[in-house]
């Protein structure tokens, strides 16, 4: 299970890293988006042959896609998980020759390097299982050694613990006594102090935007009245308190509580600046007012879920000629677990470029010489395909490069992310 996570959680970042400095030319559509997205579900529903059917179609749809470093990754590690390892070697020979200096090369599991390595020399590639055995073999009696060994140790600590009690009690007998007799009772008395603290083991996300609410409950195991002193731990910047789940009484720091009494209490936060699936662990400490070292703690972990909003444009040439149009597709697409809002897409290009506005889209014309798109709701896993009409200027200089910078702006989160795709080339006009 830690290893799919890990997994899927990198191949996740690896899309984002794509949408956020992809430079290859694209394709003239932009179904290779789908394709990935497609393939990249698959993969985290375990789904290997599926995820492996739709990265091959991407690649013999679209071969020049920006989408296909991280689509060979993808083939790579559904490969191995499907039991193909050649497959999966040369999906990551192929990662590595036609990209080299790929940032992503980090991200390859030492195993999917071996393997590749191993094809480099030629050699025939199948799965090997008993390697696997091996190792859960050796690890089991390793540490069964290892426990033998401890527990011998052990044994002599206590057994040489005694014999130095028992020669020290025959010198200082009366002292001791009456000091064993202190220690019990204090050590009587804190084992009567018993707390039960329930916290829930498992939350719902928290919107990285809102509060969140953790319920709590102490029960007085004890025979006696008891007072704690109670603390919340929580990520720092964090704004935190604990409260009567009825309200009364305003911020708690200590409570008082009856032999067998319960109470129900609400821990009230709200997280610093998160990000998507960021964890965060919450905890409950209740110390005796009696004895300091009397202690009881209980954690939970919450996760947080906000939006992840990317952007992918290209134009539908590559090279234009001055006076020629030429047209702008753009995809916004939220690759985050919760719902994005307020968002305003601005995109601004060079003065040798002007935009007419498209027959599908609505988008306004700012002071500054943006044009400005405005999506109330993005859902997750969803896109919105924008299209913007333009004409080169005849003032347009051959071999000069065409980049538009695009902006989201998220007004419910307050932050902005810029893009800058793949431009295009002014060539000289046809004679």
């Amino acid at each position: 299970m830690k290893m799919m996570l890990r997994t899927a959680y990198r191949l996740l970042l690896v899309l984002m890293l794509l949408l956020i400095t992809g430079t290859t030319t694209f394709s003239a559509e932009i179904d290779d988006s789908a394709l990935f997205v497609d393939a990249f579900t698959a993969y985290q529903q375990k789904d290997y042959l599926l995820a492996l059917e739709k990265c091959d179609q991407l690649q013999q749809v679209f071969p020049d896609s920006p989408l296909r470093d991280v689509t060979l990754l993808l083939t790579a590690r559904a490969g191995l998980k499907a039991g193909d390892n050649e497959l999966a070697a040369k999906a990551v020979a192929r990662f590595t020759a036609d990209f080299p200096e790929s940032s992503l090369t980090t991200s390859l599991e030492d195993e999917l390097t071996r393997l590749a390595q191993r094809l480099r020399n030629g050699e025939k590639l199948s799965p090997d299982k008993a390697l696997q055995t091996s190792a859960v073999k050796t690890r089991t009696e390793n540490a069964a050694r290892e426990r033998a060994i401890a527990l011998k140790a052990e044994m002599e600590r206590v057994a040489k613990i005694k014999a130095e009690q028992e020669r020290q009690a025959r010198i200082r007998f009366e002292a001791e006594r009456r000091e064993r007799e202190r220690i019990l009772a204090e050590k009587l008395a804190k084992a009567a102090i018993q707390l039960t603290m329930t916290l829930p083991a498992k939350m719902d996300p928290v919107p990285v935007t809102g509060k969140g609410f953790i319920p709590v409950e102490l029960t007085n195991r004890g025979k006696q009245s008891e007072e704690f002193l109670l603390t919340v731990l929580a990520p720092e910047g964090s704004i935190v308190r604990l409260d009567r789940a009825d309200g009364s009484d305003g911020p708690l720091d200590r409570i008082q509580l009856g032999a067998g009494e319960l109470f129900k209490g609400i821990i009230t936060f709200s997280l610093p600046t998160a990000t998507d699936g960021a964890r965060s662990t919450f905890s409950l400490t209740a110390v005796s007012t009696k004895f300091p070292d009397v202690t009881f703690q209980k954690s939970t972990v919450v996760t947080t879920a906000g939006p992840i909003v990317r952007a992918v444009a290209k134009f539908s040439k590559t090279k234009v000629a001055p006076g020629e149009s030429v047209r702008l597709h753009l995809v916004i697409l939220n690759a985050g677990s919760l719902l994005a809002k307020e968002l305003t897409v601005r995109i601004l290009l060079p003065p040798e470029v002007e935009f007419s506005v498209g027959s599908d889209t609505s988008f306004k014309k700012e002071i500054d010489g943006r044009y400005s798109y405005l999506i109330d709701r993005l859902e997750v896993g969803k896109r919105v395909d924008l299209y913007l009409d333009a004409m080169v200027n005849a003032t347009a200089l051959p071999g000069q490069e065409i980049r538009e910078t695009i902006e989201i702006e998220n007004g419910e989160l307050l932050r902005k992310d810029i893009f800058t795709p793949s431009p295009a080339l002014v060539i000289p006009p046809t004679p």
